[in-house]
């Protein structure tokens, strides 16, 4: 079997907005100001996957700054994986400085999310501050036996 274990997927209204998205937040700019940079749904990523034979993939999100399209985007990752359940193991992806990061973790484990990842941290300096940011997100995973 093989499994993809990193995967960005992104709805219609993330791809659409594509410009303005990458003005709004620096993260997002960081990583898709690239035209190279694609953008791809959840039915592109499966048919890729079927030319290239994986077998499944985890998928998630972005974590954007925004609490609600932070939400919006783990919503649609839900969603997709429900689609192709036997294809999609979805994680919920949150910005852990994000004032509901702890909360969406919460509702997307209840909601069936496998575990949490991308939890990023693109323009910080690493130290102690970290790890007491990220206490309440793993102490979710650890409740619900999932990875980080």
């Amino acid at each position: 079997m093989i499994i993809d274990c990193h995967t960005h997927i992104f709805p219609p209204f993330i791809r659409d907005n594509r410009e303005p998205l990458i003005k709004a937040d620096s993260a997002f700019r960081l990583l898709y100001d690239s035209a190279k940079a694609k953008l791809a749904g959840a039915a592109e990523l499966v048919e890729q996957m079927d030319r290239s034979i994986v077998d499944q993939t985890v998928v998630f999100g972005f974590p954007w700054s925004d609490s609600e399209l932070m939400q919006r985007h783990n919503d649609y990752v839900g969603e997709a994986a429900s689609r192709f359940s036997d294809r999609l193991l979805p994680f919920v992806c949150v910005d852990p400085r994000a004032n509901q990061a702890a909360e969406e973790v919460e509702r997307c484990l209840v909601g069936g999310m496998r575990g949490v990842g991308e939890v990023a941290f693109y323009t910080e300096v690493l130290d102690s501050s970290v790890v007491d940011m990220l206490e309440p997100i793993a102490s979710s995973c650890r409740n619900y036996r999932v990875p980080l």
